[in-house]
């Protein structure tokens, strides 16, 4: 079996550091830094506490893996699509109003 070039859209990306930015040691491109990870980690869960609460459910989310699972979960598109309509009607009319 031949393996064909990787795709242009396959390259790796380089960043290029921001203006006053330190360089970045030689060989870490594609290393992220633990300690800016760490940090941005912890600022990502601690949003939901910091607007008043989270709509995660984790009895909820644990019935429906078990679902998966078992191979009980039914998946319904219209359901999908009318509340990603229903958003989307939301976002275009803020106002509420219909």
């Amino acid at each position: 079996m031949k393996i064909d070039q990787p795709a242009p859209s396959a390259t790796p990306l380089h960043r290029t550091p921001a203006p006053g930015a330190a360089p970045a040691p030689a060989g870490t491109e594609a290393v992220e830094r633990p300690k800016e990870a760490a940090q941005a980690s912890a600022h990502v869960h601690s949003m939901p506490a910091a607007v008043g609460g989270s709509d995660f459910d984790a009895a909820r989310v644990a019935a429906i893996r078990e679902d998966i699972r078992a191979g009980r979960y039914e998946i319904r598109p219209e359901r999908i699509a009318d509340g990603l309509l229903a958003s989307v009607r939301d976002l275009l009319d803020p106002k509420g109003g219909t």
